[in-house]
């Protein structure tokens, strides 16, 4: 009768141990799971440059600037997936907003190279992929359309877009040669040659902002 006892109380020690043992994981299960954050990331305006070379003489010497106003839709705002929350984004640039730290010059590009071009009161920009390594992003400018793939360079939460445009590929030719014409003696290098190059390079950043909870 006293074996039976003790095996009783043995046993019964065990499955009070074994109930303890488990609710106390089911609780540490849910303390994990309430230490989860969701974290979503929004676009910041005032973060974003948007920024342009230009080369000129044939020595390729390059004249920088970057585009003072701008309009950014982003539909895919507070994603999960911060590169993801660019996807599908447009941007609107008035040309006249562009800045060269070079006032006199800022009025010839307006005037004699975007006026030289048909309906290019702004540049349209529209991201149509984006990944943590390059995008494929359509500019409109001129009247005509065109993808570019660049390059996508992500620190922390800020995202950096470098890419090189041709001019050509806009038929915009006639516009660099009306700014060329009028910058002659600017754009001529040690060889006597006077060249506006059609290559652009353009560099967008914009820093999002984490949001958790």
């Amino acid at each position: 009768m006293m074996k039976r006892k003790l095996f009783f109380g043995t046993a019964l020690s065990v499955l009070l141990f074994a109930c303890t043992e488990a609710n106390n994981e089911e609780t540490k299960t849910e303390e994990q799971v309430d230490e989860v954050q969701i974290c979503t990331y929004n676009y910041q305006p005032e973060t974003t440059v948007i920024n342009w070379t230009a080369f000129k003489t044939t020595a390729k010497k390059g004249v920088s600037g970057k585009f003072d106003n701008f309009d950014v839709l982003v539909p895919n705002n507070g994603n999960e997936f911060m590169i993801q929350s660019l996807n599908s984004a447009t941007i609107t640039i008035p040309v006249n907003s562009v800045n060269s730290d070079n006032p006199e010059r800022d009025k010839k590009i307006d005037s004699l190279f975007f006026g030289a071009m048909e309906h290019t009161e702004i540049i349209s920009v529209l991201i149509k992929s984006i990944t943590e390594t390059n995008a494929v992003v359509e500019i409109t400018m001129n009247g005509k359309s065109v993808d570019y793939e660049g390059q996508i360079t992500v620190e922390n939460q800020t995202v950096i877009f470098n890419a090189t445009i041709n001019l050509d590929d806009f038929e915009a030719q006639p516009a660099v040669e009306s700014l060329n014409t009028a910058c002659k003696e600017l754009h001529t290098g040690e060889d006597g040659v006077s060249k506006l190059w059609s290559e652009v390079d353009i560099k967008v950043e914009t820093t999002l902002k984490q949001n958790c909870n």
